[in-house]
């Protein structure tokens, strides 16, 4: 079993966004489909040759979510209100 690849990422303001995709090892992804490693920041962090994935998943009414885990073939990240959500996730449990 692999990660599950973070396709795309809108919230060009989080510190591990740059060019429009995630440069950390493993997003988690809140209960209500929020994206909890978002972090605002003017310095970049992560690292450019890295493609974000997801670490955990606890949107557990996710069609997508098997025992905390995503197995969506991959996710798109978007920018909602002052955070970031999950646009992949799809409710189905």
């Amino acid at each position: 079993m692999g990660i599950t690849p973070v396709s795309t990422c809108n919230a060009s303001i989080c510190a591990y966004n740059q060019q429009n995709l995630c440069h950390t090892p493993g997003i988690n992804v809140g209960p209500h489909a929020e994206c909890h490693t978002y972090n605002y920041g003017n310095a970049k962090g992560g690292f450019p040759e890295m493609k974000g994935g997801i670490g955990a998943c606890l949107a557990s009414d996710c069609r997508f979510n098997q025992q905390l885990e995503c197995k969506a073939l991959h996710i798109d990240v978007v920018t909602h209100d002052s955070h970031a959500d999950c646009r992949t996730y799809q409710p189905g449990k």
